[in-house]
């Protein structure tokens, strides 16, 4: 009778301690480290006030920008522990960005920008190591490249004034090029002008698969991809 009590007791204690082990993996997965704060730009009151509308005629090249202000560009998405056990927000972060500009008059009449997906970095080397060879396969393909479609008007820029815009262009990503429309926010500064994108990113569109890490932790299906560019003539 006791070795079927014990019997019974390893074999309802085996698949709880399983849980355990899986669910604590994944929560030191997800807590052992932070994510990147979402990008942005800062209005500047002082800068509006002293300022009138600038001229922005020419060509305009992406420049690393200011230490408080970088270039960047990166990914956001959830990433969960199986189970609904833990989540966290995924981000990968690179300054290896080039592109430029071109505004003739009023309008943005070109523009292109290239990130060394290869350079991105996350605060966790094992991800960072996955996305080489799966999801983003950034081995094989190293480079995301956004180009406009579409011209844009602008209107009177007036320096430190965050302005907002749609953008209509190709997006390649993952070896697949994509028509998207993403909204803009741009700023002249006092050193040139910084744009800022977020896109959401359908993976499947893509042809992406999301990623599982050792079968504990899963990605969602879905996120986004952020840049801020800062630009100078």
């Amino acid at each position: 009778m006791k070795a079927f009590v014990k019997r019974n007791i390893r074999w309802i204690l085996i698949p709880v301690l399983g849980v355990i082990v899986v669910g604590g993996a994944g929560f030191f997965w997800m807590l052992s480290g932070s994510s990147a704060a979402p990008l942005t730009l800062r209005a500047s009151a002082s800068l509006s006030a002293a300022a009138s509308a600038s001229d922005l005629s020419g060509h305009w090249t992406v420049v690393a920008g200011p230490v408080d202000e970088p270039t960047t560009a990166g990914y956001r998405v959830e990433e969960k522990v199986v189970g609904g056990l833990a989540s966290d927000t995924a981000t990968g972060r690179t300054g290896d960005v080039t592109g430029s500009v071109t505004v003739v008059g009023k309008q943005v009449t070109a523009a292109n920008f290239t990130v060394n997906m290869a350079t991105l970095k996350s605060d966790k080397s094992l991800r960072d190591t996955v996305l080489k060879t799966n999801a983003i396969e950034t081995n094989k393909y190293p480079t995301a490249e956004f180009t406009l479609a579409d011209p844009i008007v602008l209107p009177n820029i007036i320096p430190g004034k965050i302005y907002t815009a749609k953008a209509r262009g190709t997006l390649r990503l993952h070896g697949v090029s994509k028509v998207v429309n993403v909204t803009l926010q741009y700023q002249e500064t006092k050193t040139g002008i910084v744009l800022l994108a977020d896109m959401p990113i359908t993976m499947a569109d893509y042809s992406i698969k999301a990623p599982s890490v050792a079968g504990v932790v899963a990605v969602e299906n879905h996120g986004s991809f952020e840049l801020r560019a800062n630009l100078v003539k």
